[in-house]
């Protein structure tokens, strides 16, 4: 590895990161304030201290100058909505001013692992977010006997989508213009990635912003198998029988074909016993509501039929017999509202299911969740291409993001230069399926082991895997986001799971439903941040786009 220490671009503010041989101690320190609540201007000429902000001192400096580019008022209030949706009213970070409410003081009484009443996650958080591979007796003891925790509001820093060019994500902006005219009705996202993304959390920020900003054409993409007892969305819910055997790339047992359709996870039975349900979390959430449902499943030879059940009631029977294996659909065509849709093998054969798209018939943007716990990027080259490459065709995406990265840590024996011809095989094939679309790298956030001594040291790995990311990206004509940088660099994850409110969970490897929050706050502002600046007839600055070669220091 290069020099241990790099700093990252901070749209013209710099912030020295140790990326490299960090230790963080039991005693947390205070990072820099996030976009809109940062202090005077730290430059990396100041030093590290210098860009922490003091845990005495968690005020908002009134006069301090943004650390990301302007926002519009459609951007501001978009973004105001996306925090209410998932946040409630009172939980937000910024309001329609980007002003940050509330303002959290850190307290000096020691730390424990629960959060504050007001900030605590949702029951079925701990569903969502179960630990990855490899984190196995990671678990943080909290202890911050004499230190302060930091302010969780003030955690995470503006950092811009890296390009080598202007035109990364041009298709992108220009699909959204199109939209706003009313030249098109609808723009497509998909997001892929591990348990982060399976999360829906940060996800569903970026669906609500851009939803509330563009137009809601519908939920997207969901598994209509619960393939594990973790895997939830944010505006429905799926709910499946024991007799179902669900199977994806990760699994060390499954279909060597690789029959896994859009999301990467498929679910298969012949038993007449068995059903599966998606239906809405809330009736009447407008963003639970839908008009048009289609089923994806394999076509196979010796394949049975299933019924579709629409509100309880019995909609159709459907064959998937077929000479030659290939993608099925059944479409659901129904008025708009809040729909149960419930499937039951016939028990004539195998019933192999994949995803179900719901849309609702008006213009606006669709957001697909396409994440799976403890996979990883190169679990793509596992699925059955053909099959794979015509449900993302049909999706036709003019965005998609690959979020990976942390799974891949724990691979010591994997040489990196596999690493990055597997990277690169998996952008390959997205490039060659939907070559005019945008697309994104979102690298891996601090992922620490603990040592004997009780001290969170930086895997090198995970460095090594940023820095791969970042060059893969260029050579792709992708952009690359960096999760390690937006969260303080190496060190600060453990600042991020003592926080108050807690912003990451004791295993060190993921965030709470707040800090997901703040991930997609962060990810949405660095994907629109061009947009905003040509919106307004404003070339975007020439140092947005920045060197990703693998060997500059940043």
């Amino acid at each position: 590895m290069g020099p241990t220490r790099k700093t990252a671009w901070l749209s013209g503010i710099g912030a020295v990161l140790l990326l490299a041989g960090a230790r963080c101690s039991q005693s947390a320190e205070i990072p820099a304030a996030s976009a809109a609540e940062q202090g005077p201007t730290a430059t990396a000429a100041d030093g590290p201290q210098e860009a922490l902000a003091s845990a005495a001192s968690l005020a908002i400096a009134p006069t301090a100058p943004p650390a990301r580019p302007p926002l519009s008022s459609d951007a501001l209030r978009a973004r105001v909505e996306a925090q209410r949706r998932i946040l409630g009213r009172e939980g937000l970070f910024e309001d329609a001013t980007g002003t940050v409410v509330p303002v959290i003081e850190a307290p000096s009484q020691p730390a424990t692992e629960t959060s504050p009443p007001d900030q605590a996650t949702p029951p079925d958080d701990g569903g969502l977010l179960d630990a990855l591979p490899g984190s196995a007796g990671m678990d943080a003891d909290g202890s911050l006997e004499g230190s302060v925790r930091a302010n969780g509001n003030a955690l995470g820093l503006f950092t811009p989508i890296e390009t080598r060019d202007g035109e990364t994500l041009g298709r992108f902006y220009a699909a959204l213009r199109s939209l706003t005219a009313g030249e098109r009705t609808s723009v497509n996202v998909a997001v892929y990635g591990a348990s982060h993304t399976q999360a829906d959390i940060y996800p569903a920020y970026i669906r609500n912003y851009l939803q509330s900003r563009f137009g809601a054409g519908g939920r997207g993409v969901v598994s209509l198998v619960k393939f594990s007892r973790w895997y939830r969305t944010a505006d429905f819910s799926v709910e499946s029988s024991k007799h179902w055997k669900t199977e994806h790339a990760q699994k060390k047992e499954h279909a060597e074909e690789g029959w896994f359709g859009l999301m990467g996870v498929s679910g298969h039975s012949s038993n007449k016993r068995a059903w599966t349900r998606v239906k809405p979390r809330n009736s009447s959430d407008p963003a639970s509501h839908g008009s048009r449902y289609e089923l994806s499943f394999l076509k196979q030879p010796r394949g049975g039929r299933f019924k579709v059940y629409v509100d309880g009631r019995l909609h159709k029977t459907v064959k998937t017999k077929s000479k030659t294996p290939a993608l099925g659909a059944f479409v659901i065509e129904t008025e708009l509202g809040p729909h149960e849709i419930e499937v039951r093998p016939y028990g004539d054969g195998q019933v192999r299911l994949f995803g179900m798209q719901i849309e609702n018939g008006q213009p606006g943007v669709i957001v697909d969740t396409l994440g799976i716990s403890g996979t990883r990027a190169a679990n793509h080259l596992a699925w059955h291409e053909p099959i794979w490459q015509e449900s993302f065709a049909k999706r036709d995406p003019q965005l998609y993001l690959l979020a990976y990265g942390t799974n891949e840590t724990t691979d010591e024996d994997q040489p990196m230069s596999v690493y990055r011809r597997e990277l690169k095989a998996v952008l390959d094939r997205l490039k060659a399926t939907s070559p005019n679309a945008s697309c994104v790298l979102v690298g891996p956030g601090d992922f620490p082991q603990q040592s004997a001594d009780g001290l969170w040291t930086t895997r090198p790995r995970l460095v090594e895997i940023v820095e791969a990311q970042r060059a893969v990206a260029y050579e792709a004509g992708c952009g690359f986001w960096d999760a390690l940088a937006f969260m303080g660099g190496a060190g600060s994850m453990h600042t991020w799971a003592t926080s108050v409110p807690q912003m990451a969970k004791s295993d060190h490897i993921h965030l709470t439903r707040r800090g997901y929050v703040r991930l997609g706050m962060a990810v949405t502002d660095a994907l629109m941040a061009d947009y905003e600046q040509t919106a307004r007839g404003v070339d975007p600055e020439p140092s947005s786009a920045r060197s990703l070669d693998p060997n500059t220091v940043h």
